[in-house]
């Protein structure tokens, strides 16, 4: 469809974080948030995305000479290279590789998932974000995600954030995501399914008509949590997005707050590719 994408082809045009420039304001709870905090947050995530990968690549291949990217290799006040590095790194692993680099911290997070899913007694905690722009329209942004999605067009699904290392639609349609989430400390790995609607633990919006939405499972078959993301029409022209992603209430709070940013970055960078690709 001919969308901008966030790797090194697309280091001409990055996509912008936030800010008056793209007509787009994000909120966390409730407070509008400044396109520097938002890049800084990035940048820092950045920083920790590129130390896992030399890490796990050192670990895998013993060779540190050869390793695709280093913390030192990112400028720190350059989030469009930091982006393009991370997207160069991950080309360079490939998919098979980036699976066989993170089992180890994948089956640890399965654990650790588990527990507070065992802990939390059927209760969620709702991590949320909100954005608006001022251009688009909530059902071209909800077509852009599904045809993105169906076609499984990863530079722009991993390149959103650099806390995403793979996010791949599978042949039964699921998303197959590894991903840190919020505060978290490990990579997990788990399956988005949108044709699961109704047992999605993030409630729905009346004032919201349009909804991406489905369920989050671990590989052993478990119901860990889920996303809801809604949009409607502003008056003015334009749409709003309300994001909302659903994990087992034992998460520590810290994690639930931190993955707002997560939310807020992600969904910043995908609405600016989608209004890209307007024109």
């Amino acid at each position: 469809m001919g969308a901008t994408t966030f790797g090194a082809s697309a280091a001409a045009q990055p996509p912008l974080a936030n800010g008056t420039d793209s007509g787009r304001t994000t909120f966390i709870d409730g407070a509008s948030i400044e396109p520097e905090r938002l890049a800084e947050w990035e940048r820092r995530r950045a920083d920790s995305a590129a130390a896992r990968l030399s890490a796990h690549y050192l670990d895998l291949a013993g060779d540190e000479l050869s390793a695709p990217i280093s913390p030192a290799a990112l400028a720190a006040d350059d989030i469009d290279s930091a982006r393009t590095a991370l997207a160069q790194a991950r080309a360079s692993i490939g998919a098979d590789g980036l699976r066989r680099m993170l089992a180890a911290e994948v089956a640890t997070s399965d654990a650790v998932t588990r527990a507070a899913l065992a802990a939390s007694g059927n209760r969620w905690a709702v991590s949320a974000a909100e954005i608006v722009s001022g251009r688009g329209s909530s059902e071209g942004f909800a077509d852009w995600f599904t045809r993105e999605r169906e076609a499984d067009d990863r530079p722009v699904w991993t390149g959103a954030c650099p806390d995403h290392y793979l996010i791949e639609t599978g042949a039964d349609g699921r998303q197959e995501v590894y991903e840190v989430t919020g505060g978290a400390v490990l990579v997990s790995r788990f399956f988005v399914d949108y044709t699961d609607r109704d047992r999605v633990p993030v409630p729905a919006d009346p004032d919201y008509p349009l909804a991406i939405a489905g369920t989050a499972w671990l590989a052993g078959g478990e119901l860990i949590g889920g996303v809801r993301h809604q949009l409607r029409a502003e008056p003015g022209g334009g749409f709003r997005a309300k994001l909302g992603v659903a994990f087992p209430a034992a998460v520590p709070a810290r994690n639930i707050s931190e993955h707002q940013w997560h939310l807020a970055v992600e969904f910043g960078n995908w609405i600016t590719v989608y209004l890209n690709s307007l024109g």
